[in-house]
């Protein structure tokens, strides 16, 4: 017969021993055990919940309904979050007993049961005991019935208890999300920082000069990716970020990249420390790290050095401005207009500005001057 689950017990203070011997108890009474084998059963389920929250930390108890060799039995696993049971204490001989020195000890509930399996290790245990219905009994599908309503009764008895299991269950289930989620943002900043190591390698082994330019400007916009998730894994607040601190690992990224060719190009950020929403400064830190790959692009020609700077204020009723301006040759008359170029770097700096409805002004007069203002975040 397959197994059957009916209920389960979170086991972390002793006050949740109460309650797996009461469940214990209306289980036990609905499958109509002896009142000797109900004693002896619930006994049993009582010291493996004890053993779990003395010796493993925290655990949980599941009962079931199975079978040992096609008879009808009471299921009770119990795992938990300990170190494991140490190897000489599993000896065949000797019992395994709580702290307290009270309780059957895990041997004296393998002879009461009819089935018993101990799985122990360093990550936890799991101990399983099985315990056969008294003979005869009335088909399976009765006992599960009877079972799941004397359950359904007992709740009832005590909703409190049932709203503070289910919201305990809800509690777990949104840890395990959070530890998930960890993993997942750990992982993916792992996956970026290869990405940008890989761009850096390939630079470094380009020979064509064109070649080199396009992994540079991959390099700042992966690398700008690679920082904003590292700053917001950091950030105690997940919904916020420092847009000075995102900012600083821009141009510093930048500056990496562009190292090594023959001009000397400074990078000076003002900004002040200004927490905002983390998509804002994430867009904020991409629009500013395309800006600086144009100037480094554009802006020197003929030149052997220059400064690229990056300002940014903010006034609580008017919003903020950001300005990114240089020191370069500007733009000829004729030129085309940069804001209305196909790029791709363009095309991402004018798309980010809309979907913030900001403003963009460019001017071309002693160096480029891009100034994008953004509304006031309501």
């Amino acid at each position: 017969m397959k197994a059957t689950n009916l209920t389960s017990v979170n086991l972390e203070k002793g006050g949740d021993i109460a309650a797996l011997r009461q469940i214990a108890l209306t289980l036990t009474e609905a499958m109509r055990f002896t009142s000797f084998e109900r004693t002896r059963t619930v006994t049993a389920a009582v010291e493996l919940g004890r053993n779990a929250i003395e010796h493993g930390q925290k655990g949980r108890a599941r009962f079931s309904l199975t079978d040992v060799n096609g008879k009808p039995a009471l299921g009770l696993t119990v795992i938990d979050q300990g170190r494991g049971i140490e190897e000489d204490k599993l000896d065949p001989t000797r019992d395994i007993v709580s702290e307290t020195g009270m309780g059957l000890g895990l041997r004296g509930v393998q002879r009461i049961a009819a089935r018993f399996d101990v799985d122990t290790g360093q990550e936890g245990t799991r101990v399983h005991a099985e315990f056969l219905l008294p003979e005869p009994q009335c088909a399976v599908e009765q006992i599960k019935a009877d079972a799941l309503a004397a359950l359904e009764a007992y709740n009832a008895k005590d909703p409190t208890a049932a709203l503070t299991e289910q919201n305990r269950e809800l509690s777990e289930g949104i840890a395990d999300r959070d530890l998930l989620m960890q993993e997942l943002h750990h992982r993916t900043g792992n996956n970026l920082a290869l990405i940008v190591a890989l761009i850096r390698m390939s630079k470094s082994q380009a020979k064509e000069d064109e070649t080199r330019q396009v992994l540079r400007e991959l390099e700042t916009r992966v690398g700008s990716l690679s920082k904003a998730h590292e700053l917001m894994q950091r950030s105690t607040d997940s919904t916020d970020l420092d847009l000075s601190d995102m900012l600083d690992e821009v141009t510093k990224n930048a500056e990496r990249a562009f190292t090594g060719d023959r001009q000397s190009i400074g990078i000076k950020l003002i900004c002040p420390s200004l927490k905002m929403d983390n998509k804002l400064a994430v867009d904020i830190g991409l629009i500013v790290g395309e800006l600086i790959t144009n100037a480094y692009k554009h802006a020197f020609k003929g030149r052997d050095k220059g400064v690229i700077t990056i300002e940014v204020t903010q006034e609580s009723d008017e919003g903020l401005t950001l300005k990114v301006y240089d020191d370069g040759v500007g733009l000829p008359e004729d030129a085309k207009r940069p804001e209305r170029s196909d790029s791709l770097g363009w095309r991402m700096i004018r798309t980010l500005t809309f979907q913030h409805e900001a403003t963009l002004k460019v001017e071309g007069q002693d160096g480029l001057c891009v100034e994008i203002r953004f509304p006031a975040q309501g």
